[in-house]
């Protein structure tokens, strides 16, 4: 079966509210195509290249399954490749449609993209965290919520952030003034949770 044979016998996206990418949470956009696909038996052709053609000397039965094989996997794959620009937006669809000729090829390229530009927004997240200081010319409950707010951001983009590691680095980030405050605090046999130091303020 050629490419424009099955085209009227192509279902759908997922529903008509499918989130569109458009170059933002790639990861989620990512996953429920995936999904999408892996539902429709698709998605193999985002990991295995197509099968090589039968030699000249492969007997004639196993030369007609290869053939075979090689039928699906490239109505498959053209299924695939036009369900993931369907899901773009139409900057990304302009942007893909003629630079890659497979499924796969758009997959790799969109990964390599926006999964580095995940980690660097990530590293950049930890590196803000790490940074954070307190001063005493601010409120130490709005500098606090700051804080926190970085931590849930970090939390949104899956950067593991242990609760005791949060709670210690938000008391030795307190200003100067609190010097000896902090210190008692440090100093608790029992481990406070975050409840109980937001508490404290």
């Amino acid at each position: 079966m050629s490419p424009t044979s099955i085209t009227n016998t192509v279902p759908s996206l997922p529903n008509p509210n499918f989130e569109t990418f458009d170059g933002k949470d790639f990861p989620r956009w990512r996953g429920k195509m995936k999904f999408f696909l892996r539902r429709l038996k698709l998605a193999y052709v985002l990991e295995k290249l197509c099968p090589e053609a039968p030699s000249s000397e492969v007997a004639t039965d196993e030369a007609t399954l290869i053939k075979e094989q090689i039928d699906k996997w490239q109505d498959d794959d053209y299924l695939c490749k036009n369900y993931i620009l369907g899901g773009m937006s139409n900057k990304y669809y302009d942007q893909y449609y003629n630079k890659c000729k497979f499924a796969k090829e758009i997959w790799d390229t969109l990964k390599a993209i926006h999964l580095a530009e995940e980690a660097s927004s990530k590293k950049f997240l930890i590196s803000n965290y790490m940074e954070f200081k307190m001063v005493d010319d601010k409120s130490i409950t709005k500098q606090v919520q700051e804080f926190q707010l970085l931590a849930n951001k970090m939390a949104i983009s899956e950067i593991a952030l242990d609760e005791n590691f949060h709670v210690g680095a938000i008391v030795s980030k307190r200003p100067p003034s609190w010097k000896e405050y902090r210190s008692k605090l440090l100093h608790k046999k029992e481990d406070l949770t975050l409840e109980q130091l937001l508490q404290h303020l």
